[in-house]
């Protein structure tokens, strides 16, 4: 067995592999392969549009029944209004089924939404009875008409320090998608609760030690929820 020894020049790329690892939002089961395979790890549903399709694939040997919905990440209660046909199906060996997102009539945006996605399937076996659910949870964004992608949505963050505990807001209307891990000047870490910040969203960070510097270092992520470079956001 190789053993892999972190020097200097490996630790930045072992650090986005590991984050990658930790964001994942599929529920991964020991011993148990999923029995289906999505587009990608994030929905766009577009308000200019309306709606939009995600396709799924079954790759095994077996039939799978699969049930979609989306959830509220927050207490917004936008999931409401997403439409998700169809919402239970069936996906034969080697097939591939087309889900479909709508956003309902007169809702009107003025801010970017995360909800989440959840895709359940489940495996039909040869034999009587059922397979145990597998669950693939990912990022579900909703785009506004009024508000204009941002490809550095964190530069809205802003900042509040108390002792040793740290506030931050996103002060913008994209949503924030970024590492949990914050790490200060002194070298201090704290971690926000959850890997994204919604508009107008505040948390409270807390520190071993007096929150101090002049900046804070993130790891954004992407829309697709993919680390990003570091950056450091100053301390406002």
């Amino acid at each position: 067995m190789t053993t892999f020894i972190s020097t200097p020049r490996h630790r930045p790329v072992l650090h986005r592999c590991l984050l990658a690892l930790a964001l994942s939002t599929a529920t991964v089961l020991p011993a148990m392969a999923s029995p289906f395979t999505l587009q990608s790890n994030t929905v766009i549903l577009e308000e200019r549009e309306g709606r939009t399709s995600f396709n799924i694939t079954n790759p095994g040997n077996q039939p799978i029944l699969l049930l979609s919905k989306v959830e509220n990440l927050d207490d917004q209660a936008m999931a409401g209004n997403v439409l998700v046909t169809p919402a239970v199906t069936r996906i034969d060996p080697g097939q591939s089924q087309i889900i479909n997102f709508a956003l309902k009539k007169g809702v009107t945006l003025d801010r970017e939404y995360m909800l989440r996605a959840s895709f359940e399937g489940v495996a039909q076996k040869a034999e009587q009875g059922m397979r145990m659910p597998i669950r693939q949870q990912i990022g579900f964004i909703i785009q506004p008409r009024s508000v204009a992608v941002e490809s550095r949505p964190w530069q809205d963050l802003r900042f509040q320090a108390d002792g040793r505990q740290l506030t931050v807001r996103n002060s913008g209307r994209h949503v924030i998608r970024m590492g949990p891990t914050l790490t200060l000047d002194s070298g201090a870490v704290g971690s926000l609760p959850h890997p994204y910040l919604m508009p107008g969203e505040a948390v409270a960070v807390s520190f071993d030690a007096p929150v101090s510097g002049a900046e804070v270092q993130i790891v954004p992520l992407s829309r697709y929820g993919f680390a990003n470079p570091t950056q450091r956001v100053p301390l406002r």
